[in-house]
Protein backbone atom coordinates (compact mmCIF):
# COMPACT_ATOMS: atom_id res chain seq x y z
CA UNK A 1 0.00 0.00 0.00
CA UNK A 2 1.20 4.01 -0.71
CA UNK A 3 1.02 6.97 0.76
CA UNK A 4 -1.55 8.79 -1.01
CA UNK A 5 0.46 12.09 0.12
CA UNK A 6 4.02 11.39 -0.22
CA UNK A 7 3.81 7.80 -2.88
CA UNK A 8 5.59 6.38 0.20
CA UNK A 9 5.23 2.23 0.80
CA UNK A 10 3.03 2.06 4.09
CA UNK A 11 2.09 -0.59 6.22
CA UNK A 12 -0.89 -2.75 5.82
CA UNK A 13 -3.59 -1.24 7.91
CA UNK A 14 -1.91 1.40 9.39
CA UNK A 15 -3.41 4.54 10.37
CA UNK A 16 -0.58 7.42 9.62
CA UNK A 17 2.35 7.45 6.91
CA UNK A 18 4.91 7.21 9.17
CA UNK A 19 6.85 8.90 6.32
CA UNK A 20 4.82 12.22 6.16
CA UNK A 21 2.45 11.82 8.97
CA UNK A 22 -0.36 11.55 6.63
CA UNK A 23 -3.64 10.24 8.39
CA UNK A 24 -4.93 7.51 6.16
CA UNK A 25 -8.04 6.02 6.80
CA UNK A 26 -8.99 2.84 5.09
CA UNK A 27 -12.69 1.71 4.43
CA UNK A 28 -13.21 -2.07 3.37
CA UNK A 29 -15.81 -2.39 0.33
CA UNK A 30 -15.74 -6.36 -0.29
CA UNK A 31 -12.00 -7.15 -2.00
CA UNK A 32 -10.90 -3.63 -2.16
CA UNK A 33 -9.90 -1.16 0.10
CA UNK A 34 -10.36 2.68 -0.60
CA UNK A 35 -8.14 5.52 0.74
CA UNK A 36 -9.55 8.43 1.76
CA UNK A 37 -7.56 12.08 2.87
CA UNK A 38 -8.53 14.01 6.39
CA UNK A 39 -7.10 16.38 8.40
CA UNK A 40 -4.66 14.95 11.30
CA UNK A 41 -6.86 15.52 14.51
CA UNK A 42 -6.21 14.70 17.94
CA UNK A 43 -9.02 13.58 19.83
CA UNK A 44 -9.46 13.07 23.68
CA UNK A 45 -12.29 11.41 24.40
CA UNK A 46 -15.15 9.93 22.26
CA UNK A 47 -16.48 13.06 23.28
CA UNK A 48 -14.57 15.38 20.69
CA UNK A 49 -16.86 13.69 17.84
CA UNK A 50 -18.98 15.79 15.95
CA UNK A 51 -22.45 14.48 15.06
CA UNK A 52 -20.95 14.93 11.25
CA UNK A 53 -17.86 12.21 12.34
CA UNK A 54 -18.43 8.70 10.84
CA UNK A 55 -16.95 5.99 13.60
CA UNK A 56 -15.46 3.27 11.97
CA UNK A 57 -14.68 1.23 15.53
CA UNK A 58 -14.52 2.14 18.93
CA UNK A 59 -12.06 -0.56 19.70
CA UNK A 60 -9.70 1.87 16.83
CA UNK A 61 -9.24 4.16 19.59
CA UNK A 62 -6.82 3.47 23.09
CA UNK A 63 -7.89 3.68 26.66
CA UNK A 64 -5.35 6.90 27.54
CA UNK A 65 -4.91 9.53 25.05
CA UNK A 66 -1.99 9.49 22.81
CA UNK A 67 -1.11 12.62 20.28
CA UNK A 68 -0.48 12.42 17.00
CA UNK A 69 2.99 13.23 16.06
CA UNK A 70 3.94 14.80 12.29
CA UNK A 71 7.30 14.50 10.90
CA UNK A 72 8.59 16.53 8.61
CA UNK A 73 11.62 13.90 7.05
CA UNK A 74 11.25 10.44 6.90
CA UNK A 75 12.39 8.16 10.12
CA UNK A 76 15.83 5.60 9.15
CA UNK A 77 17.18 3.46 11.40
CA UNK A 78 19.91 2.28 9.66
CA UNK A 79 22.83 3.56 7.16
CA UNK A 80 25.17 2.23 4.50
CA UNK A 81 28.67 3.79 4.63
CA UNK A 82 30.89 3.08 1.87
CA UNK A 83 34.55 2.01 3.32
CA UNK A 84 36.39 1.11 -0.44
CA UNK A 85 34.86 1.66 -3.98
CA UNK A 86 34.24 4.63 -5.99
CA UNK A 87 31.65 6.12 -3.50
CA UNK A 88 34.33 6.08 -0.25
CA UNK A 89 33.26 7.63 2.97
CA UNK A 90 29.30 8.32 1.43
CA UNK A 91 26.53 7.10 3.44
CA UNK A 92 23.41 6.04 2.60
CA UNK A 93 20.64 6.24 4.64
CA UNK A 94 17.89 3.48 4.80
CA UNK A 95 14.53 5.33 4.37
CA UNK A 96 12.72 2.90 3.11
CA UNK A 97 11.20 -0.81 3.86
CA UNK A 98 13.02 -2.18 0.40
CA UNK A 99 16.22 -0.70 -0.46
CA UNK A 100 17.06 -1.73 -4.17
CA UNK A 101 21.15 -1.65 -4.37
CA UNK A 102 22.72 -2.16 -8.16
CA UNK A 103 24.02 -0.29 -10.84
CA UNK A 104 21.03 0.00 -12.47
CA UNK A 105 19.70 4.15 -12.92
CA UNK A 106 16.39 2.74 -10.54
CA UNK A 107 18.36 1.45 -7.68
CA UNK A 108 18.01 3.19 -4.44
CA UNK A 109 21.79 3.02 -3.89
CA UNK A 110 23.41 3.33 -7.30
CA UNK A 111 27.13 1.84 -7.40
CA UNK A 112 29.00 2.70 -10.41
CA UNK A 113 31.21 -0.02 -10.62
CA UNK A 114 31.90 -3.30 -13.44
CA UNK A 115 31.42 -5.89 -10.77
CA UNK A 116 27.90 -4.91 -9.79
CA UNK A 117 25.09 -6.15 -11.09
CA UNK A 118 22.45 -4.04 -12.36
CA UNK A 119 19.81 -5.58 -9.97
CA UNK A 120 23.00 -6.82 -7.33
CA UNK A 121 20.54 -6.93 -3.52
CA UNK A 122 17.71 -5.59 -1.79
CA UNK A 123 17.81 -4.76 1.67
CA UNK A 124 14.60 -5.43 3.63
CA UNK A 125 13.35 -3.74 6.74
CA UNK A 126 10.99 -6.77 8.23
CA UNK A 127 9.70 -7.71 11.65
CA UNK A 128 11.89 -5.14 13.37
CA UNK A 129 15.10 -6.45 11.40
CA UNK A 130 17.44 -5.99 8.69
CA UNK A 131 17.88 -8.44 5.84
CA UNK A 132 19.96 -8.26 2.86
CA UNK A 133 18.95 -10.84 -0.05
CA UNK A 134 21.43 -11.13 -3.02
CA UNK A 135 19.54 -11.58 -5.82
CA UNK A 136 21.34 -13.95 -8.10
CA UNK A 137 24.42 -11.55 -9.06
CA UNK A 138 27.35 -12.27 -10.81
CA UNK A 139 30.12 -11.74 -8.70
CA UNK A 140 27.94 -11.87 -5.26
CA UNK A 141 27.39 -10.55 -1.76
CA UNK A 142 29.33 -11.50 0.88
CA UNK A 143 28.84 -10.34 4.73
CA UNK A 144 31.74 -10.41 6.74
CA UNK A 145 33.67 -11.99 4.48
CA UNK A 146 31.16 -14.72 3.52
CA UNK A 147 29.31 -15.32 0.84
CA UNK A 148 24.96 -15.03 1.50
CA UNK A 149 21.66 -15.49 -0.22
CA UNK A 150 20.28 -14.02 2.58
CA UNK A 151 21.45 -12.58 5.91
CA UNK A 152 19.97 -10.88 8.76
CA UNK A 153 22.13 -7.91 9.22
CA UNK A 154 23.72 -6.62 12.72
CA UNK A 155 25.38 -3.45 13.68
CA UNK A 156 29.02 -3.01 12.16
CA UNK A 157 28.79 -5.82 9.92
CA UNK A 158 31.05 -5.79 6.57
CA UNK A 159 28.98 -6.12 3.31
CA UNK A 160 30.92 -6.52 -0.03
CA UNK A 161 28.98 -5.86 -3.57
CA UNK A 162 31.79 -6.53 -6.05
CA UNK A 163 35.34 -4.59 -5.23
CA UNK A 164 32.62 -2.17 -2.97
CA UNK A 165 32.88 -2.55 0.66
CA UNK A 166 30.03 -0.69 2.89
CA UNK A 167 29.81 -0.78 6.83
CA UNK A 168 26.10 -1.37 7.66
CA UNK A 169 25.16 0.46 10.64
CA UNK A 170 22.16 0.58 12.54
CA UNK A 171 20.67 2.32 16.22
Amino acid sequence: MFCPNCSQTVIEGSRFCMYCGFNLTAQRIGEKTTMEASEPTVCESLEDFSDGTKLLSTESFPKKPQKIVKTQNPLFFAWLVSAEGPDKAKDYRITKEKTTIGKSEGSDILISSDFISRNHAILVYEKDKFILNDLESTNHTFVNNKKISRRILKDNDLIKFGETVFKFKCL
